[in-house]
């Protein structure tokens, strides 16, 4: 911003020259930062295709199923849910992995833990996936 001590006079060397070079007319927008009014236009983005994204939205339904299996047995179990926090703070991932596998999940899971957490993550198919993070 151009400061001007008498806020009503404004006088041309106040602006900025590429303001003042065209005071005649309007000045023009450049080129570069116009926006583009070609509908040929290419798009720097591919062409919208909904199949996939319906497709990931449906397998992503089927891993809530298998989700709500695993939370489930953890929700209504407490033997299960003491077995698999106890497996989990010792380090014993192919006990982990059994634990969460005898639920009924048929889908790939990959776990991570922590000594107050557990992090479980539901992939199909390389096309979508749900994460499930539980704290102790």
């Amino acid at each position: 911003m151009y400061y001007s001590p008498y806020p009503y006079v404004l006088y041309a060397n106040h602006y900025p020259q590429w303001v003042t070079a065209n005071h005649s007319s309007p000045s023009q927008i450049p080129r570069q930062l116009a926006m583009p009014t070609n509908p040929t236009n290419i798009s720097p983005f591919p062409p919208v295709n909904t199949h996939k994204f319906k497709t990931s939205a449906k397998d992503i339904q089927n891993i809530m199923q298998q989700a709500h299996l695993l939370v489930d047995k953890i929700s209504v179990s407490e033997q299960f849910a003491h077995d698999l926090i106890n497996a989990a703070q010792t380090s014993n991932k192919t006990e982990v992995d059994r634990l969460i596998s005898s639920t009924g999940i048929t889908i790939t899971f990959d776990t991570k833990y922590t000594p107050d957490s557990i992090r479980i993550n539901l992939t199909k198919n390389g096309c979508c996936g749900l994460t499930i993070i539980l704290n102790w």
